[in-house]
């Protein structure tokens, strides 16, 4: 598995490698940080480029934050050299110095800083390999089908999210197999996973695999997802994404394409859905029940709440705080109405145990 950068790190990685590309053979902290749009404080960036590098290190690449040097000494910072303990990289007994000078070396050298690029979905005039023929591939937003008949028969979408996402595609080291044909994007788009109506999960793509011939008879291909990207969240509509992309076509068995460029809003909707789930007592003339507060072990007890639940709570009682009159919709806008956090009276973790809301 490979390192996730942050954003702010990628933006370091992508100036790290124009100044490859400028033939710059160094570069100081304060000039890289001015670099970063927006500027970054040139004392917080030691840890982001040891990130570079450990991405690097991973794709068999040099460490490029040698390349980033103090004013002072013309050197790499103190946190450069640990580095090669860090990642088990053979020092040779070499100095400080002898292993930056040697590491500004292979910088120079490599002819394969487009691995890297490609990795984060950069666009930079990286050389390349001449027998190597390179696809050019956008990132973009994908849109899923999840075979129901085929690959999930009976299960719920909370099923699917509990026991596939956060459990079972990770153990599988993010291959998720497709039968039939595959999609082409880049590696860094992000896929949303439809089921039925409803988008229920998200992950950033790596890598895509092609087998021929099949594995298992059924099985064309994987997708390969960073485990660590792999987010659900409360079932997305299709009119909640048409109302960001109104290009995209109602949810079938059909793979979709949004414009990467409203990335930004999709990721703003799924951090919306990611709200906790919580509910209150109900009135008791209510004939439905749902259960909720089932206690599961991680790394201390944590309470289910009933999404069902807290539907029936904001339908009966509203989405305007009863307490303080405080409303999203009417202060946010109209893409959040319908949006508030439903508390218990008396919380979960006192009651210690499943009981019923009476509905």
């Amino acid at each position: 598995m490979f390192t996730k950068l942050t954003d702010d790190q990628i933006k370091l990685a992508e100036q790290l490698l124009i100044s490859v590309i400028k033939k710059e053979p160094t570069i100081y902290y304060e000039e890289l940080a001015k670099r970063v749009k927006p500027r970054m404080f040139h004392r917080n960036i030691g840890r982001p480029i040891g990130e570079v590098s450990r991405l690097c290190h991973e794709l068999g690449l040099p460490l490029l934050s040698a390349k980033v040097i103090n004013k002072d000494t013309n050197t790499a910072g103190t946190g450069f050299y640990p580095l090669y303990k860090m990642y088990g990289i053979e020092t040779n007994g070499l100095s400080e110095y002898d292993l930056f000078k040697q590491e500004l070396k292979k910088i120079r050298e490599c002819t394969e800083w487009y691995k890297l690029a490609d990795h984060l979905g950069l666009k930079l005039d990286l050389p390349r390999p001449n027998n190597e023929i390179v696809e050019e591939v956008e990132l973009q937003i994908r849109i899923l089908p999840m075979s129901k008949d085929e690959e999930f028969p009976g299960w719920s979408f909370e099923d699917i999210q509990k026991q596939y996402f956060l459990k079972d595609l990770i153990e599988k080291n993010g291959y998720y197999y497709y039968r039939k044909s595959g999609m082409n994007c880049a590696s860094g788009s992000l896929v949303l996973f439809q089921f039925n109506s409803s988008i229920i999960a998200a992950a950033r793509i790596i890598d895509i695999e092609k087998y021929d011939p099949p594995v298992d008879e059924h099985y064309h291909g994987a997708y390969v997802f960073d485990t660590n990207s792999v987010t659900v969240f409360e079932p997305i509509t299709y009119e909640e994404l048409y109302a960001i992309d109104n290009s995209i076509q109602p949810f079938k068995q059909v793979k979709q394409i949004m414009r990467y460029e409203l990335l930004e809003k999709v990721q703003r909707l799924i951090a919306r859905k990611q709200n906790p789930l919580m509910a209150e007592e109900l009135p008791s003339d209510k004939v439905n029940q749902y259960i909720e507060g089932a206690k599961k072990q991680i790394t201390v007890n944590a309470y289910e709440r009933s999404y069902k639940a807290r539907q029936e709570c904001i339908k009966h009682k509203g989405d305007t705080c009863l307490i303080c009159g405080f409303n999203f919709g009417d202060f946010y806008g109209e893409e959040f109405k319908g949006k508030i956090h439903v508390h218990h009276i008396k919380s979960l973790a006192e009651v210690n145990g499943e009981y019923q809301i009476a509905l």
